[in-house]
Order: C-alpha cells, then structure tokens, then sequence
C-alpha cells in the first residue's frame, strides 16, 4: 500500500466557475500542487491530470464557506481574479492548522 503525503500548503486564487447546468460558483481554488508546478489558474486544467477539483471558502446556490470537489468535465469556463487572495501556510512544526484543513473536517 502506498500513502501520500497531502501538503498543507495553500497558494490560493480567488476564481469564478460557470457550470454546465449553469450554476455560478465563487470561490479559491489551491494552486500549489505536489506532482507539478502551477503557477497559474488555467494549469489546473492543462497540467494536472486529477479529474477533479476543489473549490473552498465557496459561495453556491446561495450558501456561502463551503467546500466542493467538482468534476473537471462539468466546467464551462473559469475566471480568476486579478489579484492572488492572501496565502495561508502552515509552520513547519505543524503548530498550525491550514484554512484548506479545517474546511474539510468541518464538512
């Protein structure tokens, strides 16, 4: 069995994500990833080959601070911010929870 170390790092952007039943989501999505380099919103779709994505601190159907996990193949277009949301990073002793982290366990 192998395990993978899930990094706590978060270099976020705030993005807006047009569905295909045409629902709206806001929210930010993580650009920092283990298996490439991603400097840019658009290399979550070019670059990764993972089918999903996750959006936190998302607003949809009018509730707000969720998490979402959506499938690449339901998206019709992403627009990210022109300015990178504020990054969140935990300490290198682990004293420090991320924002991403606390998200998934309450959810």
């Amino acid at each position: 069995m192998t395990v993978k170390i899930i990094s706590r790092r978060i270099d976020s952007r705030k993005v807006t994500i047009k569905m295909l039943d045409g629902s709206l989501i806001q929210g930010k999505v993580n650009l920092h990833h283990d298996d490439a380099v991603i400097q840019r919103v658009s290399e979550i779709f070019t670059k990764l080959t993972d089918p999903f994505i996750v959006v936190f601190d998302a607003t949809a159907e009018g509730k707000s601070g969720r998490v979402l996990i959506l499938n690449k193949v339901n998206v019709v277009w992403v627009s990210p911010e022109d300015d990178p949301a504020p990054q969140e990073e935990d300490s290198a002793d682990g004293a420090s929870v991320g924002f991403l982290r606390e998200r998934l366990r309450s959810s």
